[in-house]
């Protein structure tokens, strides 16, 4: 008479079978969480770096050069971590409701709180800092800027390697 279920070789066979497979899934999974952190990484960054940017969409295109530096002649940049580069507000204090305001120290001021908040809380770009740059693209008949190119970037190191995120866009005097 012939009895049902499985024989110890057939038990043996499944379990390395199982054995296998559960040990490829358990050494992919490193790589995994750390694509996924440096996905993360990379989409605070890019938040960031918009961020900046539509802060830059409110202020008056003839002050924009103003994010080179602290003068609105340097051609420095600004750098999150050296807030001599900053730009000054121009009024001081602003006119309420004035399209005239620049308020690029209080945006880049605001912005390198926020860079810095995300390491603070542990969600963050670790030893992340930004930079600004806005270069001329056109100029009119009489060499006055028309077109100007503003670059953010975040940039930062994760296990010893250096990221950047840089994003762009064209603002016009049109």
């Amino acid at each position: 008479m012939r009895r049902e279920g499985f024989t110890l070789v057939e038990l043996m066979v499944a379990a390395t079978i199982l054995v296998v497979a559960l040990l490829g899934i358990a050494a992919v999974l490193p790589t995994a969480d750390l694509s996924l952190h440096q996905a993360g990484q990379i989409s605070k960054a890019v938040a960031l770096a918009q961020e900046m940017i539509e802060m830059i969409k409110n202020d008056p295109f003839s002050q924009l050069q103003c994010y080179n530096g602290q003068t609105c002649s340097s051609t420095t940049g600004v750098d999150t971590r050296n807030t001599a580069t900053y730009p000054v507000d121009t009024p001081i204090p602003p006119i309420p409701g004035d399209a005239g305001n620049f308020m690029g120290g209080s945006n880049v001021t605001k912005w390198a709180g926020d860079i810095a908040l995300y390491l603070v809380t542990g969600a963050g770009i670790t030893g992340g800092y930004g930079t600004i740059t806005v270069s001329t693209v056109a100029t009119d008949g009489t060499g006055a800027p028309i077109l100007r190119k503003v670059s953010v970037a975040i940039n930062w190191t994760d296990a010893g390697r250096p990221y950047q995120v840089t994003l762009q866009t064209l603002a016009s005097a049109i």
